[in-house]
């Protein structure tokens, strides 16, 4: 099952928010996300939040169209994008992506690469997407495809990704210890064919950009 959840960082394109929920199962909107899908006419299956940022109009709307509420109180311990995490665990989802999850709040951009961690402990497939990237969280070797040209960067999530290799890419790699902070493997680009990242253990964020 696939859950698309919209926060309150910047909202999506039109186009992008019709990519994800097309092919989604179940639309939750975290607080003031709601302030995009109102904008976009479009309706979610679940609103969650202390509802401290959504426009009281909007909220009123939801209500009155048929969504399922959850209002939670504002001093928590965690973030309204946990929030509606939690609720997509419960809902049993195996792939979700976050929109509306950055922006010009870099401690919360920071916060919701932690639902990529949750998203791998619980065996899920997570996406952080906006318009220019898609981030993903990765524990084990893996085949990416891109188009001639498109870039992609890797950047360590631990202390240190073991034996990292790159093949296929622009710029290969070879048993290469790549440390937190390193930023040798950013802004690489993909040719013609697959490209293939291994490593024996570590964490990798996998950045999809483009201008």
């Amino acid at each position: 099952m696939k859950i698309t959840i919209i926060s309150g960082g910047t909202a999506p394109s039109l186009k992008l928010l019709k990519e994800e929920v097309e092919s989604s199962n179940i639309l939750i909107c975290a607080d003031s996300g709601g302030n995009c899908l109102y904008k976009y006419h479009i309706i979610p299956d679940y609103l969650m939040g202390d509802f401290d940022s959504i426009d009281e109009n909007v909220l009123q709307y939801f209500k009155n169209s048929g969504v399922i509420i959850e209002k939670y109180p504002s001093k928590k311990d965690f973030t309204d994008t946990e929030l509606v995490f939690n609720k997509a665990l419960e809902l049993k989802a195996n792939e979700i992506v976050f929109l509306g999850c950055t922006g010009s709040r870099i401690d919360h951009m920071f916060g919701n690469l932690g639902m990529l961690k949750k998203c791998l402990k619980f065996g899920i497939k997570g996406y952080i997407k906006d318009d220019n990237n898609s981030i993903e969280l990765i524990d084990r070797p893996v085949i990416i495809r891109g188009n001639k040209g498109e870039f992609f960067s890797i950047y360590a999530y631990c202390e240190l990704v073991d034996k990292l290799s790159i093949s296929g890419a622009k710029y290969k790699l070879d048993n290469y210890d790549l440390e937190l902070g390193d930023s040798r493997t950013v802004s690489n680009e993909f040719l013609d064919g697959d490209v293939k990242i291994s490593f024996k253990k570590g964490m990798i964020l996998l950045f999809r950009s483009k201008d």
